[in-house]
């Protein structure tokens, strides 16, 4: 079997799986032997997509829509086969975790979603045609729904934000059925323009393969240039992309994602689900960018505008989590942050006819990223459930009591905070030098970013491990082996990845066709600056000063807080603007509707039924001349019909 057959074994297996999960939750059978026996679907399918990788590049096409020429492909190159040991991976490390942090409630529905989502996300990464992408796609969507409001019966400790607290009087806090309808609704609307985009690349090119659009670029493109509408196919295409990595305004659907367990935050902010724009963004950026720079293509300024949003999404990002108190939005928060250094990468690359080192920035920190999130947010899950708090504040001191917990923090938060020798430092600069290829400004406003990302990592791991602890909890201890390995091995993978690096990286770059680049130690030197420099303001925090004393003597400090702490007053404007203004148009339209059928039933049509029961009521006279003139007036209309029918039809 070559490469692309054992990628589809690796697909089918995880789909497979899913419905044996579906059937033996209907069969009654334990919690432990539907756990078990994903965790060995997720084992297998893992398998397959080593072997995969090892069995080299090749492509699996079957015709699907003849009469459409849509064909189910399966295309295994350098990218997706890393992306799919990645994905497999760490869905295997989060799966054995979940055995544990889930246990028996609603166990069935997770496993089958769980293997459901990384069924799907695989496909998206191996697939050869739009159309087989877009099933793979869709798929995350609908199971991203189902696990972030997994708790649908909305009990307060799986909510998101302050109870009580509304900014310009819209609330700012999330039960686990509202985030995730606003999951399914944010993402749905990127995936509108992305289908748009497709039709477009059909109705010019005749099919959806990314082959064929590939081959045909400049063909496509130059069609494009001359109906004037380049740059709108460009935004559109990217836009289900944007969408699912959270770019603004979408993050807002991220940030509350994160009602669903703990496990699931981990899945779709380290493998799966944000991690599919941009995969999406490496896919296609290099293909867009050949016919942008074509000698009649057009549409590098929308790349360019990309970029720019891109780097906006990370600093407005990184701006809240400085200020937030709960442990998962925090690192929501920076899971948005960390996507937009990737995109802004890739967008930057692909701006300037450098897309090659702009996707090896970007799928380099996809990579790293991965490892060092999942470890911080199961890390995060089972600090959580050990406090029975999400509330940073309401922690502290945990270092002694969760050692092995606080050693796998550290290592993931100092590559996230991108320190030397870890992971994070490598790929952290690689896209910082992809944005200083299309402009300084980009990559300055990057290392300001990457203050910023030091800062409120170094935060976090203050006030949980270390500040004083101001509420009491009982019987605290380390989590359970189950949960605690998998963090522990990724904590040290984070490490391990950051001292080979050298030796990875130009397996990166040959997947993405960049040559291998090394950067110099002046290349290294601002990123490395800008991450000590905000890691080292925890020292403030040691010193005994708090910042938010400084907030609560200052009304503009507090005003900033406040717009930083309602995420930059977004949530707020958008349901001020169309959330609220579409429910009233709704519930009018349905009143209006519900009204005028009302009468209708009860109103017009008896009245209509009365007056014409009145009117042949009145024609009962009971006079029999009159009826013996109505019937011989009813004969001769009838005669005089018959005559003109026969007269005039021979």
């Amino acid at each position: 079997m070559d490469g692309a057959s054992w990628a589809l074994a690796s697909v089918l297996t995880g789909y497979t799986f899913s419905v044996i999960a579906l059937l033996l939750g209907a069969a009654e059978a334990r919690w432990k032997i539907i756990a078990w026996t994903s965790v060995a679907g997720l084992t297998l399918s893992t398998l397959f997509a080593w072997i995969a990788l090892a069995s080299g590049e090749s492509v699996l096409s079957y015709t699907w829509v003849k009469s459409l020429g849509v064909h189910f492909s399966i295309m295994a190159d350098k990218l997706s086969l890393i992306m799919g040991v990645v994905v497999a991976t760490l869905s295997l490390m989060i799966g054995i975790y979940s055995v544990e942090y889930i246990g028996e409630w609603g166990a069935p529905r997770y496993w089958f979603f769980y293997t459901f989502f990384v069924a799907s996300m695989l496909l998206l990464v191996y697939a050869g045609d739009m159309v087989t992408m877009f099933v793979g796609w869709e798929g995350t969507g609908l199971s991203s729904w189902a696990l972030i409001s997994f708790y649908y019966d909305d009990r307060e400790e799986f909510w998101v934000g302050d109870p009580g607290r509304k900014a310009w009087k819209v609330p700012m806090w999330f039960t686990p059925s509202h985030s995730g309808l606003r999951a399914i609704v944010f993402t749905r609307l990127g995936d509108v323009g992305m289908l748009i985009g497709f039709g477009v690349v059909y109705a010019v090119l005749g099919s959806t393969s990314i082959t064929v659009l590939h081959n045909h670029i400049y063909e496509f493109f130059a069609e494009l240039t001359l109906r004037g509408i380049a740059a709108y196919w460009i935004l559109l295409f990217f836009l289900g992309a944007l969408a699912k990595s959270a770019q603004f305004p979408f993050y807002e659907w991220l940030v509350t994602a994160m009602t669903g367990p703990t496990s699931v935050s981990a899945l779709i902010h380290a493998a799966t689900m944000v991690k599919a724009g941009v995969f999406y963004a490496l896919r296609f950026a290099p293909i867009i960018a050949l016919g942008v720079f074509a000698p009649f293509g057009t549409g590098a300024a929308m790349l360019k505008a990309l970029a720019w949003l891109a780097l906006l999404t990370a600093f407005a990002t990184a701006t809240m989590a400085i200020v937030s108190r709960e442990l998962k939005l925090i690192l929501a928060y920076s899971t948005a942050s960390q996507l937009s250094y990737m995109l802004g990468a890739i967008f930057a690359g692909a701006a300037v006819n450098e897309a090659a080192l702009g996707d090896l920035g970007g799928f380099a920190h996809l990579i790293s990223h991965a490892v060092f999130k999942a470890t911080l947010f199961l890390a995060a899950g089972a600090i959580i459930h050990a406090v029975h708090s999400r509330f940073i504040d309401d922690m502290g001191e945990l270092k002694k009591y969760m050692p092995w917990t606080y050693v796998a923090t550290i290592l993931a938060g100092l590559s996230l905070a991108a320190i030397p020798p870890f992971s994070g430092w490598w790929s952290k600069d690689l896209t910082v030098h992809a944005m200083w290829e299309y402009s300084e400004w980009l990559a300055i406003g990057a290392l300001i970013t990457a203050v910023l990302t030091g800062a409120y990592t170094m935060r976090m791991i203050y006030y949980v491990f270390h500040a004083p602890m101001r509420k009491k909890h009982e019987h605290l201890h380390e989590a359970h082996p189950l949960m605690l390995g998998p963090y522990l091995a990724l904590g040290l993978t984070a490490l391990g990845l950051g001292l080979v690096w050298p030796w990875i990286e130009p397996h990166i770059a040959a997947a993405v066709g960049a040559p291998e680049l090394h950067l110099s130690v002046m290349d290294m030197l601002p990123g490395t600056l800008a991450a000590i420099l905000g890691a080292s303001t925890v020292a403030i925090y040691f010193m005994g000063i708090r910042p938010i004393e400084w907030v609560e003597r200052s009304a503009l400090l507090r005003a900033l807080y406040n717009f930083l702490y309602d995420r930059w007053y977004v949530n707020s404007i958008i349901y001020r603007l169309i959330v609220y203004p579409g429910a009233w148009l709704s519930r009018w339209l349905r009143d209006s509707v519900e009204k005028g059928y009302d009468e209708l039933i009860h109103v017009a049509i008896p009245g209509a039924n009365v007056s014409v029961s009145k009117k042949v009521r009145e024609l009962q006279s009971g006079d029999l001349q009159m009826y013996m003139a109505y019937f011989f007036m009813g004969i001769l209309l009838a005669a005089l019909i018959s005559a003109f029918v026969i007269l005039f039809t021979g």
